[in-house]
């Protein structure tokens, strides 16, 4: 169709001159129009030298067919047009002007879409077939919009809706960009809203409205909080219930409380009465989370999901932190019945969600006397009847949480045998059907802190049932989480497994010398303390192991650097813990980093000191070239993610708890030992050395709960799945 309406634009533009020879079009321009033509020719070459592109092609593809197609259409079919342009003797200047313009304009929009990604090369030709359809109507007069219409967003975005489009004067312009409009609101449903200011005179406004309000309840809160704007107004507006109902709650002054319980509002089971009645007391309104949560639950089960459940997860998720943990955990010297006093009114099922929305930031102290009061107060303890009670929410979070701290034999005890086999072979299933790998590094972890072989062969016999199950069907994420799992839990088992080479990851046992070098020949290693009194108590424990003549210690106003004097180079850095509230202790660690990074002193080893509160500040600072990271405290998946994002082959060492100088600094002598001597870090005899160090008592509890690299089945995990898949989700 193009090319047939082109051909008649051609013999209307050459009447009179249709057998003028193309080649001598260049030679006639009018002075007054030269530097149009000079712009479209800057933006041909800016096209043909981008992207690596020699000046001859386009460089838009791997696929040199594509490439000479996108040549073609953008220095052939362009030249064509604006000589034909140029020559035509039906148009005036003015309009060989603005049709020369918005050739220009043309080009532009394609060079930056393509430099921006927000237009695909391959586009070229219907991008120039399309500009000269629209030409042809609009010289005739005609409305464009049918032809806008039956083009693509991205190609009609240049050339309707671009800087200086041609077609400002015709008829059907401003119905055609409220065509485009309507395109992009289907193609970016999620930036509708932000588009209504410039066109919230569409007649389709509310519903767009009312459209965004299903698909995004919480963005069109955000919104409808917006009083002044366009969309604001829009939103205000709107008879639908659901948006009336959000516009409520965004113009309460307590809208964040209210908002999580939206879709209850909606449907009539809760009134903003109802949960203001609640709101100023901690107890109460914690509980009306609960409760919610618990229902949400069961209906995400039926694959019903609630508006705006995130946000009371989330709601949920700070109030478990911010008023019980925290307080439990400030409290921890106090005696027991002090410390949980705030616990006291609390069922099962609300400690429940302590446990496993608060694994981040729990003391091993708290954890243990939240799941002892927890499995008190059910009138019989029953371990399958709470689980059911909280309809399985999280159930493997918090099965991982009690392998972690040695609580899941305990918790299996107190339901029958064939309960507790369903329940652990439930743990292990449908994996693959997460939306994320949490479920599957929640199993992986689990593992190694199971005792009971019993169980262990129950999750050995699943994972194989389950990969047998995902290989008869060729589902290959399914084949890759239950593979790797097989081969992690067998590995953990017998270190005569080379699980490195079966997984195609890094070494797993050892870390080499050479690895952690720097350019310069130096192990480099990062401390982070932080200035709470925690911190400036590690700090002062930590500083006792350089107190002999092995090292040199010199230090500033905000780090200390520690020097080996023997044997190879060893160079550590660590920030002082200085005022936390001040925020001093974060800026000393900007200002080391910078330094290091001015002096090319890239660390090989970072270590985290401190509460497990403080292990995202220091994941966030880490440094990617770090091939050791020992974090004391993980707090699990995302923790590990995070790390690994960063330094994608770092050897992981965590805790299950807070560390403790009695460990710590054993482990960090062990590795300094073998690195002043230049030796590699081999795991297996370090933690045997370590072991007969702590062979029984609390010094072997505490022992037991640090976890090396090779034992860290999580990380292992996310390394070999990334590995394998090419993603981590």
């Amino acid at each position: 169709m193009y090319k047939t309406i082109f051909t008649l634009l051609l013999l209307f533009l050459f009447a009179g001159a249709a057998t003028a020879h193309l080649d001598t079009l260049k030679k006639k321009v009018n002075i007054a129009r030269i530097r149009y033509h000079e712009n479209i020719e800057k933006e041909q070459q800016l096209a043909l030298h981008f992207n690596g592109g020699n000046g001859e092609w386009v460089n838009a593809s791997a696929n040199k067919a594509v490439n000479a197609l996108v040549t073609h259409a953008l220095i052939k079919e362009v030249d064509i047009l604006k000589d034909s342009i140029e020559s035509g003797t039906r148009i005036d200047h003015r309009l060989k002007v603005k049709y020369l313009s918005g050739l220009e304009n043309l080009l532009r929009g394609f060079n930056t879409g393509w430099r921006t990604r927000t237009f695909h090369a391959a586009l070229a030709e219907e991008l120039i077939e399309n500009y000269k359809a629209l030409m042809a109507a609009d010289i005739k007069n005609q409305d464009i919009r049918s032809i806008v219409q039956n083009a693509s967003y991205e190609v009609g975005n240049i050339n309707i809706n671009g800087s200086g489009s041609a077609m400002y004067e015709n008829q059907g312009f401003e119905a055609s960009r409220i065509i485009l409009f309507r395109k992009f609101c289907q193609k970016y449903p999620d930036k509708t809203l932000a588009m209504l200011e410039q066109y919230y005179h569409v007649p389709f406004a509310d519903s767009l409205v009312k459209a965004a309000a299903y698909r995004n309840p919480n963005q069109l809160y955000d919104y409808a909080a917006a009083t002044r704007t366009q969309a604001g107004r829009l939103i205000r507006r709107n008879n639908d219930s659901l948006v009336r109902a959000i516009v409520a709650i965004a113009s309460s002054k307590s809208g964040q409380q209210y908002y999580p319980f939206l879709d209850e509002i909606v449907h009539g089971r809760l009134t903003m009465p109802d949960i203001f009645h609640a709101m100023d007391d901690n107890l109460l309104y914690y509980r009306l989370l609960v409760k919610t949560q618990v229902g949400y639950a069961e209906r995400l089960i039926k694959k019903d999901t609630p508006l705006a459940y995130d946000k009371l997860l989330f709601k949920l998720q700070d109030r478990a932190k911010n008023v019980f943990i925290d307080q439990v955990n400030a409290l921890h010297d106090l005696p027991d019945n002090a410390r949980f006093k705030i616990t006291d009114p609390l069922t099962p099922q609300e400690l429940y969600y302590l446990i496993v929305l608060g694994e981040d930031v729990m003391y091993t102290s708290s954890y243990k006397g939240v799941f002892n009061r927890m499995m008190q107060r059910m009138a019989v303890p029953s371990g399958d009847s709470l689980l059911m009670s909280v309809r399985f929410d999280r159930f493997k979070k918090f099965i991982r949480l009690a392998a972690g701290y040695n609580k899941l034999d305990e918790f299996l005890q107190t339901m029958p045998d064939s309960n507790s086999q369903r329940l652990m072979m439930a743990f292990v299933r449908g994996l693959e059907k997460s939306g994320t790998l949490e479920d599957a590094v929640d199993v992986a972890d689990s593992y190694g802190s199971i005792k009971n072989p019993l169980v262990k062969k129950l999750i050995d016999q699943e994972i194989e049932k389950n990969l047998l199950q995902a290989q008869r069907k060729h589902e290959k994420r399914a084949i890759a989480i239950y593979d790797i799992l097989q081969i992690i839990f067998q590995s953990s088992q017998d270190s005569t497994i080379d699980v490195s080479a079966k997984l195609n990851i890094p070494p797993v046992y050892r870390v080499s010398y050479k690895d952690l070098l720097d350019d310069s020949g130096r192990i480099v290693q990062q401390v982070f303390f932080y200035g709470d009194q925690d911190g400036k108590e590690s700090y002062t424990n930590f500083m006792t192991m350089f107190t002999g003549a092995d090292w040199k210690v010199k230090r500033n106003a905000e780090w200390v650097e520690i020097k080996s004097t023997r044997g190879k180079p060893v160079f550590i850095y660590a920030n002082l813990p200085l005022d936390y509230e001040k925020g001093l202790d974060s800026i000393a660690q900007t200002h080391l980093r910078q330094y290091l990074e001015k002096n090319n002193l890239e660390p090989g080893i970072t270590i985290h000191r401190g509460h497990s509160y403080w292990v995202g500040s220091t994941i966030r600072n880490l440094p990617p070239s770090s091939k050791i990271v020992i974090l004391g405290s993980c707090g699990g998946f995302h923790n590990l993610d995070d790390v690994l994002k960063t330094c994608p082959d770092a050897h992981i060492i965590s805790s299950k708890e807070v560390g403790t100088r009695v460990i710590n600094e054993p482990i960090l002598k062990a590795i300094n030992d073998n690195l002043k001597e230049g030796k590699d870090v081999e795991w297996l005899p370090i933690w045997k050395d370590l072991a007969a160090q702590f062979p029984t008592g609390d010094a072997k509890e505490r022992f037991d709960n640090y976890i090396p690299p090779y034992k860290n089945l999580g990380a292992l995990f996310i390394k070999a799945y990334t590995k394998q898949m090419g993603n981590i989700e």
